[in-house]
């Protein structure tokens, strides 16, 4: 029916003059159009007069039937596999609003600024790099983005003239892959990331029901779900089908058709949203219903205490359940039971993981779930070989299930447990208990998996850094450099390989009721120098000096020697750099840990002067 289209089209736009006219109008032989003229007649789409030819009201209504079906059909932008591994996202802060004295991504909920709640839902989807444009107050921004090294501020310095497109076209330059775009003048449950990301087309818009915010973006889909309008003015819209929500998941050619669009741009007060429309009437670009989501954007105080009033607290709650509901799950499937049978589910802490209390027929039990990233940075095979050796040693306490490949480990919970912490750990009642299991260890003939060299995992850490294009804090090339320096006087000095634990933070020490200490969390344990596990518990802990010579008399005995107490000295400053590059790994990764990764830098810069006062001077 193409041929009829094309001809049945060019009669109505022209009109008919003769079959040679219409050829050459059709692109076709004059042959063809006197057999297609004779069909259409006979069909009913012509009527014939006088050798002369109109549209019947069948051949109209066929006309507008097609038509309007080709209003539907949109291009397909990227057609390549899903873009879900989206690692960039760029967030527009650049707007004033004169209801606040601040951004409003600055103003707090809930203690965090609004901009920060944004980044943490952002990272748990695997954003490691974030690109904030800025404007209104860009210093303050500048003050606290100051040590975040995967944050790039990007400044539209005609904030006050332009509207959102033109703050979104500043990062031309800057990004050159598929990316999240958020307005940073919102909060929003964790699930509106997800949604997007698992929508399998590469250009997508998120949506709601609308919010009565007093500033929906109304908008109107085709049947198939992608935009068909976008309007702030409901008089335009034929239907309303949801609101618009300000996160969209953009490719990167429908990013430079964007900027192609806005090249000529004669109104510098264009919103991003009314490109997305516009570029939508050619290509595809979904709309995907989050139709119970707790949001809410932030445009005046009304809104801004119903964010901290109402909706973060129904996030917060939405997504401890989401997660201990998702725990509960696991538990069914991990442990074979039902979910009558789970009598209790509660989140718990965990700095690279999240923990559960849990309650299963009766018996109580620690659920791990691994956190984001820690699947390239662990090996949860040796992880499960070594903490059985060490629950057989009657140290760790039973493991009831361990997943290697997703990471997930059930764990027997500890009765009436003590976890010590920095202080606690510092009295000598507890170094007793502490040094045993040490010594126990360290001594026994476990036969691990792994052997932990400071060098590989440092190095690992390093390749991982410059992946995910982190940047290292200023003065870390000093410490880099010393740090290879005190690897070689390593081997000069001597090094003994023992099965050692290599994570010796005091919460991974935890006392039942009766007393006895267990030490739990196995997932960097290996073959290493025995000085190391000292160094950690010595350096995690904080002990001042005198307390570290009252622990390691009980470790060693007796007095330590000259050698293990320079070894102590040496693995306490690599710690603090490898650990340092963990950190600044994981904030390339778009995790926060404030000011952790700097302060392990300064330290490291500290004992290296102390070492070199101590060791080097006196040689």
């Amino acid at each position: 029916m193409h041929k009829y289209y094309n001809i049945l089209y060019h009669i109505n736009k022209l009109g008919f003059i003769n079959q040679r006219a219409l050829a050459k109008a059709c692109n076709m032989s004059v042959g063809n159009i006197n057999s297609s003229l004779k069909e259409l007649v006979g069909e009913g789409y012509l009527i014939e007069k006088d050798k002369k030819y109109g549209l019947s009201g069948k051949g109209r209504e066929y006309l507008e039937n097609s038509l309007e079906n080709k209003q539907v059909e949109r291009l397909i932008l990227d057609s390549g596999e899903n873009s879900s591994f989206v690692k960039s996202a760029v967030i527009l802060a650049a707007g004033i609003n004169l209801c606040f004295t601040k951004p409003i991504g600055l103003l707090t909920i809930d203690g965090l600024p609004v901009i920060e709640l944004i980044m943490r839902n952002l990272s748990l989807h695997g954003i490691e790099n974030y690109y904030i444009v800025v404007g209104y107050q860009k210093d303050e921004y500048r003050n606290y983005f100051k040590n975040r090294r995967n944050v790039h501020l990007v400044v539209n310095d005609r904030y006050k003239w332009t509207g959102t497109m033109a703050s979104l076209s500043t990062v031309k330059g800057f990004i050159k892959e598929d990316f999240l775009l958020v307005d940073a003048n919102q909060i929003f449950e964790e699930t509106a990331i997800s949604k997007l990301l698992e929508c399998p087309d590469r250009n997508c818009v998120l949506l709601t029901n609308p919010s009565d915010s007093n500033d929906e973006a109304y908008v109107e889909l085709n049947p198939d779900n992608t935009i068909f309008r976008i309007s702030k003015d409901i008089k335009q819209m034929n239907h309303i089908d949801a609101e618009l929500v300000g996160i969209s998941k953009i490719s990167y050619a429908l990013f430079e058709k964007m900027l192609d669009y806005f090249k000529d741009n004669q109104n510098p007060l264009l919103n991003y949203e009314y490109v997305l429309e516009n570029i939508g009437r050619i290509y595809q670009i979904t709309g995907v219903m989050a139709d119970d989501m707790a949001w809410t954007v932030i445009e005046n105080d009304q809104l801004y205490r119903k964010a901290e009033k109402l909706v973060y607290p129904k996030i917060k709650k939405r997504e401890r359940l989401r997660k201990e509901n998702h725990a509960r799950e696991t538990l069914k499937v991990c442990m074979s039971v039902r979910d009558e049978d789970i009598e209790e589910c509660s989140i718990g802490g965990g700095m690279t993981n999240t923990n559960f209390f849990v309650k299963v027929q009766g018996k109580r039990y620690i659920l791990r779930m691994p956190g984001a990233g820690t699947d390239v940075m662990i090996d949860r095979k040796s992880e499960q070989h070594n903490a059985a050796l060490a629950s057989a040693l009657g140290i760790n306490p039973s493991t009831v299930y361990c997943n290697v490949e997703t990471g997930i480990k059930i764990t027997e919970c500890i009765p009436q447990a003590e976890t010590l912490n920095g202080k606690t750990a510092r009295l000598e009642m507890n170094m007793k208990k502490t040094t045993a299991i040490l010594r126990e260890l360290h001594e026994s003939n476990m036969k691990m998996y792994g052997t932990f060299s400071v060098k590989e995992e440092y190095e690992k850490y390093k390749k991982q850094i410059h992946e995910a294009n982190g940047v290292y804090y200023d003065g870390f090339e000093a410490v880099d450099k010393f740090f290879y320096e005190l690897l070689e006087h390593l081997e000069e000095l001597g090094t003994e390989l023992k099965p050692c634990h290599n994570d010796l933070v005091a919460e991974n020490f935890i006392k039942d009721k009766n007393g006895k200490m267990y030490l739990i969390d196995w997932e960097y344990a290996g073959y290493n120098d025995p000085m190391w596990d000292l160094a950690a518990h010595l350096a995690e802990c904080d002990f001042k000096p005198l307390e570290e010579e009252l622990f390691l008399e009980h470790y060693f005995q007796k007095q330590p020697d000259e050698i293990s107490k320079e070894k102590i000295a040496i693995f306490k400053i690599c710690q603090d750099v490898l650990w340092s590059a963990w950190t600044i790994l994981k904030e390339a990764r778009g995790e926060d840990f404030g000011s952790y990764g700097i302060d392990r830098m300064k330290r490291a810069m500290q004992k290296r002067d102390e070492y070199v006062l101590t060791y080097v001077k006196k040689c």
